[in-house]
């Protein structure tokens, strides 16, 4: 016969619960303190792509102490309906009403003495974080992160032109920004009308453009700056009407973008973390900038033979005019963009795309004939086969009395221009001679200046997956004291498609995380046919701060130049090398993983991942590769 629960047994079990929870939360923030104290990251415990988890001490910890939380109400609630239970059966005796009373009292109490003991330890703690380090992570994040700039590469913008702190600008310039969805015309452009050729003007409620030094005040008009846009509505391009600055001295100019700027979709363009805007400023020279620009390399080589799904690409001497550059020329939507031509062997136009990337310096041409799927199931695109390829870019129309200033001939030009204005030089001799309709007498005799060349295709259709080679890393992996400012450079063993290589297939997060930009770049190198991948960023934390964690995340949107997919993620590393397969297509680190290089999803706020640290960072669904 069991003995029944008595009043003192009751009240040490609850006494005994209120000390072993209260000292368990105590515990365990103490615990969670500690990665703090000695400045440990989440990705410390990445565990060689173990499939265990992969969340920190500090957040294993938390969720034991929110899980005991839980629990400790579901406990108390229920001594307080045991309570009450004793006090109806009671029937007026006082020593069963004592006994409820009592325990409903100890019940309440010690819910209050344990969320109390949470509360206050959390709060000792944080005060002693901050006094022992001075607000650390705080502190020294905000002396590195730059306000209103993480949307550069982290949220909606893509890149832009002049680069951040830019100097050297020439006064002729003009502005471009790039966005990675299409934006409302009329957020941006204050008479915006697709049915009349007036000139577009700018919505200075949404684009700001002043000298620094002046302020907001001194921003140029409506009227002071004419916008022209590329076909998808996501790159605007900005001329200012007079020229910037001034001839006596340098200038420096800020650009802020609003949170007027809407998407197509009429949302916001800019939100989450980051819905303030967006601003930078760079500095104009006291020059103009007369020299024409000109062709650096191609791909293919000229006389090459080439598969046939081989992308056709132009790398420029300078920033290009993205509106005068890119375009397509698709019969069936009346679409014939022809500043730059891709020829079959009759001399017919091919049809396709061409897109603008590497900071406006490199054209990428794709075709619309669907040949044949990567190993990410997107589709690819191929040049006629067995034929003759030729390739234009054409020279614009001059204006005779500023050569090599181009002459605009209606919305845009008829050539390529740079972001002068300056028409191309198409052989690369300093004269800018203009298109082939042009009269002016060049110094060689030429009666133009288009750059052209042309190749062949076979009937292959190349399928080389793109791998990062050894030794292509730098920094490498988990290498520490590096340089604060030199640029992250990945290097891949074949010509990657210039058009893939975005901040939407390339990115740099620091861990823990605070605002931070990032802008992608590339590099070829012909004599080896490979492509380098530059991140651009702001100064990294020094190692005399106690330093930081970055991450370079790339994912399968990388495409070689034969549109090929990086999938399996192949790189560096002890199992990310040869013999990589679909079962393991991620490489973390430098190893081998069947799981996505992340160790805990959070939701995207809006359609950009913002972590709160780089290990709360939501990777997109695809093949991605940690450095």
């Amino acid at each position: 016969m069991h003995r029944p629960l008595t009043h003192p047994t009751i009240e040490s079990f609850v006494r005994a619960l209120i000390l072993l929870i209260v000292a368990f939360c105590v515990f365990g923030l103490l615990m969670a303190a500690v990665p703090a104290l000695a400045q440990e990251t989440a990705f410390e415990q990445f565990g060689d792509a173990s499939t265990l988890s992969q969340d920190s001490i500090a957040i294993i910890i938390a969720r034991v102490i929110r899980v005991a939380l839980t629990l400790v109400g579901i406990i108390f609630t229920c001594l307080i309906i045991y309570a009450g239970f004793l006090y109806l059966l009671a029937r007026g005796e006082p020593e069963p009403i004592k006994k409820a009373k009592n325990i409903f009292r100890q019940s309440i109490i010690g819910l209050i003495i344990i969320f109390s003991a949470y509360s206050i330890a959390t709060f000792i703690l944080n005060r002693l974080l901050d006094a022992a380090f001075t607000g650390t992570s705080e502190a020294i994040a905000d002396a590195y992160s730059e306000p209103l700039s993480g949307s550069l590469g982290g949220g909606i913008l893509d890149d832009h032109y002049p680069e951040r702190d830019a100097v050297d600008i020439p006064r002729n310039t003009r502005i471009f920004v790039s966005f990675k969805e299409p934006i409302d015309p009329k957020s941006i452009i204050s008479n915006y009308d697709e049915d009349t050729e007036t000139a577009d003007y700018l919505n200075t409620d949404s684009i700001i453009i002043y000298p620094t030094a002046e302020g907001v005040g001194s921003a140029l008009g409506e009227t002071e700056v004419v916008v022209r846009y590329d076909e998808d509505f996501e790159i605007f391009v900005f001329d200012p009407v007079e020229y910037l600055g001034s001839s006596q001295e340098d200038t420096n100019y800020t650009v802020t973008l609003t949170k007027k700027i809407q998407k197509a979709t009429g949302s916001a363009a800019f939100s989450g973390m980051y819905a303030d805007g967006y601003s930078w400023t760079f500095e104009v020279s006291t020059e103009i900038d007369l020299t024409p620009p000109y062709v650096t390399s191609i791909v293919p080589a000229a006389g090459a033979d080439e598969p046939r799904n081989v992308t056709v690409e132009i790398n420029f001497s300078e920033a290009m005019d993205p509106v005068a550059t890119t375009g397509s020329y698709i019969e069936d939507e009346d679409s014939f963009f022809t500043n730059i031509q891709v020829l079959d062997s009759t001399l017919e136009v091919v049809e396709g795309t061409f897109e603008i990337s590497n900071g406006y310096r490199t054209i990428s041409f794709t075709t619309t004939d669907a040949c044949g799927e990567d190993p990410c199931g997107d589709t690819i695109y191929c040049l006629p086969t067995n034929q003759l390829i030729s390739a234009v870019a054409k020279a614009a129309t001059l204006n005779e009395e500023e050569i090599p200033q181009a002459e605009p001939t209606g919305y845009t030009f008829d050539g390529v221009v740079d972001a002068a204005a300056n028409s191309l030089d198409g052989d690369n001799d300093g004269n800018a001679c203009g298109s082939e309709t042009d009269t002016i007498e060049c110094e060689d005799g030429d009666d133009n200046d288009n750059y052209e060349w042309s190749f062949t295709t076979n009937d292959e259709i190349e399928d080389t997956v793109p791998q990062i080679i050894e030794g292509g890393l730098d920094p490498e992996i988990k290498e520490d004291e590096i340089s604060t400012s030199a640029d992250v450079e990945v290097t891949f063993n074949t010509y990657l498609k210039s058009s893939t290589v975005k901040t939407n297939s390339v990115s740099l997060w620091p861990d823990p995380y605070y605002e931070f930009w990032f802008a992608i770049r590339k590099d070829n190198d012909d004599e080896n046919e490979r492509t380098t991948v530059l991140i651009e960023h702001p100064s990294l934390v020094s190692t005399a701060e106690g330093g930081w964690d970055y991450w370079p995340v790339l994912n399968n949107e990388i495409k070689s130049a034969y549109q090929i997919c990086m999938y399996p993620a192949i790189g560096p590393g002890a199992n990310c090398v040869e013999g990589r397969d679909q079962e393991r297509p991620y490489c973390c680190n430098g190893i081998a993983s069947d799981q996505a290089c992340q160790t805990q999803v959070q939701e995207s706020i809006e359609e950009y991942p913002i972590p709160a640290s780089i290990s709360d960072y939501n990777l997109p669904d695809n093949t991605e590769t940690e450095l």
